[in-house]
């Protein structure tokens, strides 16, 4: 079922039960209310882009048992709230590139287990504060936007067996304490042409189990610790091709119990 014109909110009465497919784009309506698509129980793909859409609130898409594909873009969305895709039990990917999205709150995906694929790229994003990821397990990739400004601690908390996490061109003060805690069961995790600003005492601590972790081609202001042990669970650890503004002190980097292991560090002035 497809509609495109100029509704300005979301006609659910006028939506056949069985539907399966739901295309509702290029309207006018700027809110998706709590259980805005209550009902449709049979529904497994919903498109809803290139909407006015400002606010998604708070359990938006609850009651939606088969729905697996959901895709929101080319919006002029600017915040994913806390709890606005919670409660999607069985969607396997999300489409939310192409909106201006400055900020994910915390719990924004709560209680979707299931969720395989979240795409933001194409967003102007500043902020991921902490828990935005909280309870996805088992996503095979995580699409982050460049310009990232603020990754919170606990940002990854919660975020659990992840084949492919990729955060580049960020533009970050620093890499906080914790900032890692809580993400576990990695393939893929890379920091990567992005300025680090400092990297903070404790910044990977938590992160657990990690096949390969790349720092490759940042500038980095200053080494405040790096401290990657065993207790991190990493696999391959490379750290090449960054720009240090200052020389570590001395006892600042420790990096053991890695399986395999490349550093080079290069040096430059300002």
């Amino acid at each position: 079922m497809c509609n495109t014109g100029a509704l300005r909110e979301i006609p659910l009465k006028a939506i056949p039960v069985t539907v399966e497919q739901l295309s509702l784009t290029k309207n006018y309506f700027p809110i998706i209310k709590s259980d805005a698509f209550g009902g449709l129980r049979a529904l497994r793909k919903l498109s809803l882009d290139g909407n006015n859409i400002t606010t998604i609130k708070p359990f938006a898409f609850r009651g939606l048992p088969r729905l697996r594909d959901l895709s929101i873009q080319h919006t002029p969305l600017a915040t994913v709230a806390s709890f606005a895709f919670a409660g999607l039990q069985n969607v396997s990917q999300i489409q939310l590139s192409h909106n201006k999205i400055l900020r994910i709150e915390g719990y924004a995906f709560a209680g979707a287990v299931n969720i395989r694929q979240i795409h933001l790229a194409d967003n102007p994003t500043v902020t991921i504060e902490t828990n935005a990821f909280s309870s996805l397990s088992n996503v095979d990739r995580l699409i982050l936007p460049s310009g990232i400004r603020v990754i919170e601690p606990d940002a990854f908390y919660g975020l659990e067996t992840v084949g492919y996490l990729k955060l580049s061109f960020m533009d970050l003060a620093s890499l906080e304490p914790y900032t890692f805690r809580g993400l576990t069961h990695v393939k893929l995790l890379s920091l990567q042409e992005s300025d680090l600003g400092i990297i903070r005492a404790g910044a990977f601590e938590g992160l657990v189990q990690v096949e390969l972790l790349n720092i490759l081609n940042n500038k980095i202001d200053a080494i405040q610790e790096l401290n990657i042990t065993a207790a991190n669970r990493i696999r391959v650890l490379r750290i090449q091709g960054n720009h240090l503004l200052e020389t570590p002190e001395s006892g600042s980097i420790v990096l053991e119990g890695i399986d395999t292991l490349h550093v080079s560090l290069s040096k430059f002035y300002m």
